[in-house]
C-alpha cells in the first residue's frame, strides 16, 4: 500500500515571498530607521510603531494571504482556518488602526507598551500566515 509521497516545503518560493513581498513592505520601517541616523529625529521607531503605521503593513501583506487561501481549487481544512485567521486579522488591524488615528487625531493617550506588543504579533503572525499561505498555493 503506498500512498501519495509526502509533498516536499516549496522553500524556493518561500524565500521570495519573505524576501520581495514581506522584506520590501518593511522597507519604509528602514527609512525610519535611516532617518533617524541621520539625526532628523529622535525617537528611532518607537514613533513609527507607536502611531500603529506598522498595521498598515500588516494588513497589504495579509491581503495577498487571503487571495492565495480563497484560490486553493480543493479547499481542504487547513485552507479554510487559514483564510479565517487572515480576514480575522485583517479586522482587528484595521480596527486597532482606526482606534489609534481617532485617538491621536482627538489628541487621547495611547498606551504604547500595548501597541509596540500588538505590532509585534501582527508582524509574526503576517509572517507565518504569508508562508503559509505560500505552502498551501505550492503548484
Amino acid at each position: 500500500m503506498s500512498g501519495t509521497p509526502p509533498r516536499a516545503w516549496p522553500v524556493n518560493k518561500m524565500v521570495v515571498w519573505a524576501i520581495f513581498c514581506f522584506g520590501f513592505a518593511m522597507i519604509p520601517l528602514a527609512f525610519a530607521w535611516m532617518g533617524d541616523d541621520l539625526g532628523e529625529t529622535t525617537s528611532w521607531l518607537s514613533e513609527v510603531i507607536e502611531r500603529g503605521d506598522i498595521y498598515l503593513i500588516c494588513v497589504a501583506l495579509v491581503g495577498d494571504s487571503v487571495g492565495r487561501f480563497a484560490m486553493v481549487d480543493k479547499k481542504k481544512l487547513i485552507d479554510v482556518v487559514g483564510l479565517g485567521f487572515a480576514i480575522a486579522f485583517t479586522i482587528m488591524m484595521s480596527f486597532e488602526f482606526g482606534t489609534i488615528s481617532s485617538m491621536l487625531h482627538a489628541n487621547r493617550p495611547i498606551t504604547s507598551g500595548v501597541v509596540v506588543m500588538h505590532s509585534w504579533v501582527y508582524v509574526v503572525s503576517v509572517l507565518i500566515l504569508g508562508l503559509g499561505a505560500v505552502i498551501r498555493t505550492e503548484d
